[in-house]
């Protein structure tokens, strides 16, 4: 089942690349910015938060902002493809009635465009962390580059389930939006782990899937090289786990999507 999963993936790997380029070319049309939205979206995001909450926490905006931005560009790539999931199969439902295309495409084709917007973003934030803190520049950083890839790996799954699960329960996408928005405030992205781990609350981050995903990105980022191998390990670990069964759930109901549609 798996296999037919992927051999579907490549059949279907020029039809993917058009309805990602497709995705872009939409999302950005009449745009005076662009794809320039990308960027400024997360770093706006974090200039305001940063200031307000630098002065909370008594920190530097100098420190605060970069950590801040390299947390929020994965976070907003997560939330982003999660939500976009629920309508992955919906939004499809011309191309799988009226074609022979491989459904588990359409999940594959909302993460890859939003991956795409993350790398822009990515590069956004080493271009603006390079006037921040030139000294922070080190090899170390090419860690990022699987980081980004054990990442895209969970978002791809969480993706898939979401795709599945708004099929059969259409509410499905108001209440994963509750959810990650609560997650949010949960996992360290606007505070620090050592925080909680201070009130003696580090539970609440290492239970925390996101918490791991995110670490794997933002530690290279910041010019601190590879994060442990305990998260690592728990990284590649959740992503590989949720990744196939999520496929296994998209290959088991493929042949139903038309008639849930």
């Amino acid at each position: 089942m798996l296999k037919d999963y992927f051999l579907g993936l490549y059949k279907e790997r020029y039809v993917i690349k058009t309805l990602v380029g497709s995705d872009l070319r939409t999302k950005y049309r009449n745009s005076y910015l662009g794809v320039a939205w990308s960027v400024l979206m997360p770093f706006g995001l974090a200039m305001i938060i940063g200031l307000v909450y630098s002065v909370l926490f008594g920190v530097s905006p100098r420190e605060f902002i970069p950590m801040l931005f390299s947390g929020l560009n994965p976070w907003l790539f997560i939330t982003g493809s999660a939500d976009g999931g629920t309508a992955a199969f919906i939004s499809a439902e011309g191309y799988i009635k009226q074609t022979a295309v491989h459904p588990q495409i359409f999940p594959v084709r909302m993460v890859t465009a939003n991956f795409i917007n993350l790398l822009y973003a990515v590069l956004a934030f080493l271009t603006f962390y390079l006037f921040m803190n030139p000294s922070a520049f080190k090899p170390g950083m090419l860690a990022v580059i699987p980081g980004l890839m054990i990442i895209y790996v969970f978002v791809l799954g969480m993706t898939n389930m979401s795709a599945v699960i708004n099929l059969y329960i259409r509410d499905f996408q108001p209440v994963q939006a509750i959810f990650m928005q609560g997650m949010f405030f949960a996992t360290p992205i606007v505070f620090q782990p050592e925080m909680l781990r201070a009130q003696g609350f580090s539970i609440v981050y290492q239970i925390n899937p996101f918490y791991y995903m995110l670490e794997v990105v933002r530690t290279p980022l910041l010019g601190n090289g590879f994060a442990s191998s305990r998260i690592y390990a728990v990284a590649i670990s959740l992503a590989v786990i949720y990744f196939l069964i999520s496929a296994f759930a998209v290959m088991k109901i493929r042949k139903k999507i038309a008639f849930k549609l």
